[in-house]
């Protein structure tokens, strides 16, 4: 196939090369990955190309799916072939020519990575403003990964940087390849730490919600037992619209108080759903109390 001749491609650029799954003999080395696909079925291809005059030995050692998530899979021969069309590139010296271009090819893929992890970061500020309700879990999960391929792809860089004998050019990428995943592998491993901590206080948080949840469901059943017992029940059953106001309306104003005090108590910031929600629940536990004591025996 023709290689680094561009997307279509041009006749003056790029080279005739096999493409293998193994090395034989002596080649040069260089660092390959890519990002390739559409946003939502992206792939992140990481391993290293063995480079000679007419062939291409690329060992794959990892590779990541964005469909469901950030997860690695087995990897496809299919993804190789687009991943080989840039950077377009005169071919004038054979091998240490194509080991720069992939090489480069390598350190353009770094800035998409690194736009990568600014999604992520986007999400993970979504879920602290509760812009969104994304499971905290998978956005967890979805940074290993990540930090794991990076690792990977940085992995490959510095090996190729020890064993390099090819043209300065290709040095330099990658070298360049080493530091720029260098700093994306530590801010990923920072970004971790965060959202590690922010889910033990999310943890704490929920905790918080379920007490004060069971102390409102507490209050809910105690104060209108506390009340009736205070009347004596046996003087309004069974009701009549004329008693049931009379016996239901102290109730509903404690009830009521509570129901405040405990959607103020919640953490975060009170909304207008949860002071809905509660008073749909104070205004279903008064429809309880007076269908029983409608129905109750006289």
């Amino acid at each position: 196939m023709r290689v680094f001749a561009g997307d279509p491609a041009d006749p003056e650029l790029g080279a005739e090369v096999t493409l293998v799954d193994h090395v034989e003999g002596d080649a040069l080395m260089a660092p390959f990955v890519r990002l390739i696909g559409a946003p939502g079925e992206r792939r992140i291809v990481v391993g290293a190309a063995h480079v000679q005059p007419d062939r291409i030995a690329l060992v794959v050692q990892g590779a990541w799916y964005e469909t469901g998530g950030w997860h690695q899979e087995t990897w496809r021969p299919e993804d190789l072939a687009p991943a080989l069309c840039h950077p377009a590139h005169p071919v004038t010296d054979g091998a240490t020519t194509i080991a720069k271009a992939v090489a480069e090819g390598s350190r353009n893929t770094v800035a998409e990575l690194r736009d990568l992890r600014y999604e992520v970061e986007r999400q993970v500020a979504d879920l602290l403003a509760q812009r969104r309700s994304a499971a905290l879990r998978s956005v967890l999960a979805q940074l290993v990964e990540l930090s794991m391929a990076f690792s990977r792809a940085r992995d490959h860089a510095r090996e190729a940087v020890r064993e390099h004998r090819g043209s300065a050019a290709a040095l330099r990428h990658c070298q360049a390849v080493d530091a720029e995943l260098g700093e994306e592998v530590t801010r990923l491993q920072s970004l971790l730490g965060s959202v590690s901590t922010f889910a033990v206080a999310q943890e704490g948080e929920v905790q918080q919600r379920f007490n004060t949840l069971a102390a409102g469901a507490a209050a809910g059943l105690g104060l209108p037992a506390l009340v009736l017992s205070l009347y004596g029940a046996d003087d309004y059953l069974p009701f009549t619209w004329d008693r049931a106001w009379r016996a239901l309306a102290p109730i509903a104003v404690a009830l009521a108080l509570a129901g405040v005090v405990i959607v103020r108590r919640m953490p975060g910031r009170a909304t207008a759903g949860q002071y809905l929600a509660a008073f749909g629940l104070i205004a279903g536990l008064l429809a309880m109390l007076l269908v029983a004591g409608l129905l109750a025996p006289g």
